[in-house]
């Protein structure tokens, strides 16, 4: 008999939901925002098969290494799962035999997770499970499962329908829905403000953001007119928003925000590594001790900065796409995002880094850069939609490239 013991107590709503899944044989999809604690709801489920099935198998399928290394962390410390009961599954590390419960990258999973779940009760967990809906990744959800589980803030996918066509054969429907300002009212997720900070590009910048924007204009005409089938214009609208999120000022600029909130747990996110590097860089110069989280450390290295992160022996954390999506760091209490996508998916995620709840940790701030008019319409959208947020805030940078 595994004696997986859960830490602490459960929530109302992940209560709630566990009952859901459980009426619905096991099977469904939980639709929880980020920050509510999607990842300690999967571990009751995990809990309450494996009570019953103690001979089972649970695959958890991630979709990057970061959530890996999440997954590994939390089932450890708060289900009480032994190392040697964990089978690791990725292109950093291959397990030789299956384990009571197989921990898997999503590309992994595709040709490893029916194979593990051959001839033994199975139950499969798909965590951020929209990214499984793709055409190649949905071979990660092919086999028999006794039980099975979808965890995202986002199920609906924005170009396809892959939730109703993949996910929800595979996985059951979705059968609980969670909100933030469920969250908010129920004290789920930290009450926070949102600052979004204009910035100017230099001129350099500026320049070539506008000979992109004409060059779009040429593109959008060709499409309509039938002279193109969209691609290029896809091309040119990467190229322009390209010049925004790597503008020189954002690095001065996040620094500056984080000097201002000095002490503070802090995640700094960018779109690139090489600038995520240079922030990193330039905090520690100026006596800030700030670490750093991406896909190009080792996974020991990864870990051991996560955990530092944790325990205060970092105070600001410095990431890119690596930090998106599930990593749990519930004492932060700034976000910067110093660079960002046009993805509301992504946004969300990385709100969610820094909206959980912690001890002596009575709100949060993120602050989102923005240098074009399409971003500030973007942000401005966002605002009149978020009604959790208990402030949105507009100003522009102190720091001038």
């Amino acid at each position: 008999m595994r004696s997986w013991s859960l830490a602490g107590e459960p929530r109302a709503w992940q209560e709630s939901a566990l009952a859901e899944w459980r009426d619905r044989g096991r099977k469904g999809i939980a639709r929880v925002v980020t920050g509510a604690g999607k990842t300690y709801f999967a571990q009751m489920c995990i809990a309450d098969w494996a009570a019953d099935q103690p001979d089972g198998r649970i695959i958890i399928v991630v979709p990057t290494l970061a959530l890996l290394d999440q997954w590994y962390v939390d089932l450890e410390e708060d289900l009480g799962v032994k190392g040697r009961d964990i089978a690791v599954y990725s292109g950093e590390q291959r397990a030789t035999a299956p384990a009571p419960i197989n921990l898997m990258v999503l590309n992994t999973a595709r040709s490893q997770a029916r194979e593990i779940s051959r001839n033994v009760p199975s139950f499969l967990i798909v965590d951020e499970c929209h990214r499984a809906a793709a055409p190649a990744n949905a071979q990660a959800l092919k086999g028999k499962h006794d039980a099975a589980l979808g965890l995202s803030a986002t199920p609906e996918r924005q170009y396809d329908d892959g939730l109703g066509a993949v996910l929800v054969p595979a996985l059951g429907p979705i059968m609980f829905t969670y909100g933030y300002d469920e969250a908010r009212r129920d004290g789920v997720i930290t009450e926070f403000v949102l600052v979004n900070v204009g910035i100017e590009l230099s001129p350099d910048e500026q320049a070539e953001y506008d000979r992109l924007t004409k060059r779009v204009g040429m593109a959008v005409r060709r499409y309509k007119n039938g002279e193109d089938d969209g691609s290029r214009l896809k091309i040119v609208l990467r190229q322009r928003a390209s010049v925004s999120a790597n503008a020189d000022v954002r690095i001065p600029v996040a620094v500056a925000l984080a000097d201002r909130h000095r002490g503070r747990r802090t995640v700094i996110f960018h779109e690139s590594i090489a600038a995520a590097e240079s922030i990193q860089r330039v905090l520690a110069a100026r006596d800030h001790n700030a670490t750093l989280y991406h896909s190009r450390i080792s996974p020991a290295v990864r870990r051991d900065n996560l955990r530092l992160f944790r325990r205060g022996a970092f105070s600001v954390l410095v990431s890119c796409r690596a930090l998106d999506e599930g990593v749990n760091v519930p004492e932060t209490e700034i976000g910067i995002i110093a660079s960002s996508t046009a993805s509301t998916r992504q946004r969300i995620q990385r709100m969610g880094r820094v909206l959980r709840p912690a001890a002596r940790k009575d709100s949060a701030t993120v602050y989102t850069l923005y240098a074009t008019e399409i971003e500030e319409r973007r942000l401005q959208e966002e605002a009149e939609k978020l009604e959790a947020a208990k402030e949105v805030r507009w100003q522009k940078a102190e720091h001038r490239a």
